[in-house]
């Protein structure tokens, strides 16, 4: 329950078979997987109280909003994932469960109207899914919220923190939101959804963007064209508003950035970063300092790494730091939170065609923590890493000689070629891919 004088005998027997009642939990596909990187079903800045009471049951919580006024509150999707029930429970009211993938799943109860969402409909972690009630079985507005693991109720997560919430006698405690705020680790998605998109630069110069829908792409959206010339080009969220912009150096060697206004990026808004790096054979836009801004890497022409930190939407030589050398034979390198701790790490495919991941260790990269991914990368025209899955871990992306793009979801810091899927073609004469 959510107000301490309100936990009555009757509202015990009731939240007793709530869930019996309520909710038949469909069985998830798989055994669990990586936890999604869940957020608190509310609005960014939001500021609630979990608590529970004795005979709840464990790991199940009530929210109430810190104002005392929770009726009518937009409830959020925790994670992307499919709808697999939106509808009525005698006892839950309005409610709603969520399947993430993995085995993991969320449910939503007591809603005030009937929910936004539709079995089988997937949705963006962070998309409104209906509003907080009173329905069902219950005293007051509160949202009931449970999430599961490979069907079995568990401990919830917000923001990669453990909730505390774990028995019926946990204390009652407050949590800020930080569904829909700009993620740290999370640079790559440039319609704010919560998944990365695909960006790239065709064989004329035109810029098209491909919004990711549930792991399949949406109607391919023009942004911009001219841009055969550059001799890079990378999205990231360089401003930290939760979108993706849109950064490169031209043929002249100047570094640019151009601001996403709206889902589309504009020459009269941009702004140049630099200049000198024609030389630099890759440059490339992460978090690599985790706060939530995306700042720039690149293997100069000695084939050292370096790492230049985002000092308000600018980057100076002064601040530079050097990561590493003999980054020259790399075919490709690419930086993003692979390891989903919300700080960019370095990716490359070396000479021989080996993919490695160098995780981030406090400020640096060390060749001694390496791990090799695969092998046979070296036929890749383009490989790059960004969280296509929305579980807050950077999977692999590659477009193969045949022209195929690729997907290799992140199974737990590594990846297969047996999970791995076809989600384009013609991909072969693109110049840019990210």
């Amino acid at each position: 329950m959510f107000r301490p004088s309100l936990r009555t005998l009757a509202r015990v027997l009731l939240a007793a078979v709530l869930v019996v009642s309520a909710s038949a939990l469909p069985a998830p596909v798989s055994a669990a997987g990586t936890r999604p990187l869940f957020q608190l079903p509310f609005p960014c800045g939001d500021r609630w109280l979990m608590d529970t009471y004795p005979g709840h049951g464990d790991y199940k919580i009530d929210m109430t909003h810190s104002s005392g006024n929770s009726l009518g509150r937009a409830i959020l999707a925790s994670a992307s994932g499919t709808v697999s029930f939106a509808g009525w429970g005698d006892s839950g009211g309005w409610w709603v469960m969520i399947d993430h993938g993995g085995g993991w799943q969320t449910q939503y109860l007591h809603m005030q109207y009937a929910p936004s969402v539709s079995q089988g409909q997937w949705v963006a972690r962070g998309q409104r899914i209906g509003y907080v009630g009173s329905t069902g079985d219950s005293t007051g507005p509160h949202l009931h919220y449970v999430q599961y693991r490979d069907g079995a109720r568990t401990e919830a997560y917000f923001n990669g923190v453990p909730s505390g919430m774990t028995t019926d006698y946990s204390a009652a405690r407050y949590i800020t939101s930080y569904n829909g705020c700009s993620q740290p680790g999370e640079v790559s998605d440039f319609n704010g959804d919560g998944r990365a998109d695909v960006i790239g630069v065709d064989s004329g110069g035109d810029m098209l963007f491909y919004p990711n829908n549930g792991g399949v792409f949406g109607a391919t959206v023009q942004i911009g064209q001219g841009w055969g010339t550059f001799r890079q080009v990378m999205a990231a969220d360089f401003s930290g508003d939760g979108h993706a912009d849109i950064l490169g150096v031209d043929s002249g060697g100047y570094f640019w950035y151009y601001p996403n206004n709206g889902n589309a990026i504009s020459t009269t808004t941009r702004r140049q970063l630099g200049q000198g790096w024609g030389t630099f054979k890759f440059v490339m836009a992460a978090d690599f300092s985790g706060d939530g801004h995306a700042d720039i890497l690149g293997v100069d022409s000695s084939g050292d790494l370096w790492y230049y930190p985002n000092n308000g939407n600018a980057i100076s030589t002064t601040t530079r730091v050097q990561l590493g050398q003999g980054w020259g034979t790399f075919k490709h390198v690419f930086a993003a939170d692979f390891s989903g701790d919300g700080q960019s790490d370095v990716l490359g495919v070396d000479s021989g065609g080996y993919l490695w991941y160098y995780p981030k260790n406090g400020t640096t990269i060390s060749t001694s923590t390496r791990v090799q991914l695969g092998q046979g990368w070296g036929t890749f025209k383009h490989v790059f890493a960004s969280d296509f899955s929305g579980d807050g871990h950077a999977d692999i992306l590659g477009v193969d000689s045949g022209g195929y793009l690729r997907y290799y979801p992140n199974n737990g810091n590594a990846i297969s070629s047996a999970t791995s899927k076809q989600i384009g073609q013609g991909w072969g004469t693109f110049k840019q891919v990210m």
